[in-house]
Parts: C-alpha cells; structure tokens; sequence
C-alpha cells in the first residue's frame, strides 16, 4: 500500500480583514509598501493567502480599482478597471515552499473564483514573464516611465479563453 502524504494539501483563503498575517511573510520593501499604502489600498483590494495546515506560505492582491499601485499608467489602468478586469499584485511563495507550483495553484484558484473577470498585472522584473506566461497571460505592452520600465500582461476571462 503506497504510503499517503501527511501533508494537508494547499487552500485559499481570504485574509483581506487580516491583512498584516500576509504582511509578515513578505520581504521588508514589500512589507513597508503595503503596510504605508494599506488604508487607501483596503477599499479596492482583497488579500488571498496560501495556507497549508495551520500555515500562512504564500498570497496575493486582488485589485478591483485603481489605487497608487498602478499610477505608473493611469490611462492604463483606467481602461482596465472601467472594462472589468482584476490587477494582480504582491504574488508572493514563501521561499522554502517555492518549487511546488503554488503560484500557479493560487492564480488558477483566482481564475475559479472570478471566472468572468479578465486579470491584468504589471512586472518590473522580465524574468517572471516566463511564469505568467505558462499561466494563461500574454504580453499587452512595455510602458516606459520615469522610474523605469514595466510589462503589461493580460489574461482573459475563463468565458473569452478557448
């Protein structure tokens, strides 16, 4: 008899009252970004964390507006929100859960729970496109502003994907 994992198996939960339990787990830039952005971020943003048994791992910010996370392209993030679209931000694994697609576990739980919500998402780092890519996103556009450079990714709903 093959031996069962003892392991609880991954969940999403909805800590968006409990905000400062994701907070802890993030790296100190993200940690102090959220945490000095939280009051105007709260009306606009629901917080899903990865928890495993008893453990918070993991998580990310569901944006349902727009807020100063995207003032980088406001017009952008305009046309986004006023056409129903999700922004995705702050996806973060805890390190020594990393490896286990969980990221990948927690957009498809998004996708579920938002079904006919197309997602959108910013990244500074070119190297995540590869991962957002496998999961559903394609390149919209490269924005270029005065603190750098961002790429736009876009997922359509679970209606508009064939």
């Amino acid at each position: 008899m093959p031996e069962e994992s003892s392991k609880p198996s991954p969940e999403i939960i909805d800590i968006s009252d409990v905000p400062e339990q994701f907070f802890e787990i993030l790296p100190i830039d993200w940690k102090s970004e959220l945490e000095s952005n939280w009051e105007e971020f709260r009306p606009a943003v629901k917080i899903y964390g990865i928890k495993q048994g008893e453990e918070l791992i993991g998580g990310g910010l569901v944006f349902s507006a727009h807020t100063s996370e995207t003032d980088n392209y406001p017009p952008i993030a305009e046309y986004y929100f006023d056409n129903g679209y999700l922004y995705i931000g702050y996806l973060w694994v805890a390190e020594k859960f990393r490896g286990r697609s969980l990221g990948d576990f927690w957009l498809k739980s998004i996708y579920e729970m938002f079904p006919k919500n197309p997602f959108w998402l910013s990244i500074e780092d070119a190297g995540l496109a590869k991962f957002y890519l496998k999961n559903g996103f394609i390149l919209e556009r490269e924005v270029i502003f005065s603190g750098g450079k961002d790429w736009i990714y876009v997922r359509k709903s679970d209606s508009e994907v064939i």
